[in-house]
């Protein structure tokens, strides 16, 4: 049986087994009680959330969350989109641009949907180039916004983590003469350095690079759509629009174009007649 090394299975056995390996490194160094410190907790957590809260407001700090959840869960669907865009160029050509109304009403992507009724309203693509790229910038910030978000609790987990150690030290040393209160704000102070890196490296950090990867995606996504409406605004031929959206993919995600449709390969063979 040949393993498939992009299934989202394999990944995730991956994960499993390395963060086993985490947790019996972890529980081989120290008890699972030691672990554990209520302090630390409190100092970390709060410290985060008030930063955030006061850096983002509350309609990021949701955005946020939905983002990350469908970076696990959307799969931007490419192909669609191309034989979508390629369907329309081919409709275009058979029956002019108002024949797609109908389509702009029925379409769910809002990215393509403004695509289509600027296509439907201008003549001009140099216009419409300009309108697409500027929505695309705006798009792009508005994503970028759960991103920082991200960031900055990468950048401030570990500064809190110190400020947990200083507290732990400064304790100790007040109650230099009491044992158990010693020993209790020597674990707060070395476990919460450890609670600020662990936040910052194993959950921070990686979900920035999801969202990185996730971002990209879309904005890639918006960059098909734009030359595939513009091929279509500039008249240009089924083939070629399909073509052009196809090569900005990678290499071996690429279509082949559908020839196996009898109506369009002939409207294909009516525009090179």
């Amino acid at each position: 049986m040949k393993l498939n090394f992009r299934s989202k299975s394999f990944k995730i056995s991956i994960i499993l087994f390395l963060l086993a390996l985490l947790i019996h490194s972890v529980v081989g160094t120290i008890s699972l009680k030691s672990f554990f410190n209520l302090t630390a907790l409190e100092i970390i957590f709060s410290g985060i959330f008030i930063s955030v809260i006061v850096s983002f407001s509350f309609d990021t700090l949701i955005t946020t969350i939905t983002m990350i959840k469908k970076s696990f869960s959307d799969k931007i669907d490419y192909e669609g989109t191309i034989n979508k865009v390629h369907t329309l160029s081919i409709k275009v050509k058979r029956d002019g641009v108002l024949s797609i109304q109908s389509d702009i009403e029925e379409e769910k992507n809002t990215f393509l949907k403004d695509a289509m009724i600027l296509l439907n309203d201008y003549k001009k693509p140099d216009i419409m180039k300009d309108i697409l790229i500027k929505d695309i910038e705006s798009r792009r910030s508005n994503l970028y916004r759960s991103y920082n978000v991200l960031k900055m609790i990468a950048h401030i987990a570990p500064s809190f983590g110190l400020i947990g150690t200083l507290l732990g030290l400064v304790g100790l040393l007040s109650n230099i003469h009491e044992v158990n209160l010693i020993m209790s704000n020597m674990a707060s102070a070395l476990v919460s350095t450890l609670y600020g890196s662990l936040i910052a490296n194993f959950i921070a950090v990686p979900l920035m690079g999801r969202l990185k990867e996730y971002i990209d995606k879309n904005i890639l996504h918006y960059h098909i759509m734009t030359e595939g409406i513009l091929l279509i605004a500039q008249n240009d031929t089924a083939r070629n629009v399909f073509d052009k959206m196809n090569v900005m993919l990678k290499e071996d995600t690429r279509l082949i174009y559908p020839r196996k449709k009898i109506t369009e390969r002939n409207d294909y063979d009516a525009e090179l007649s």
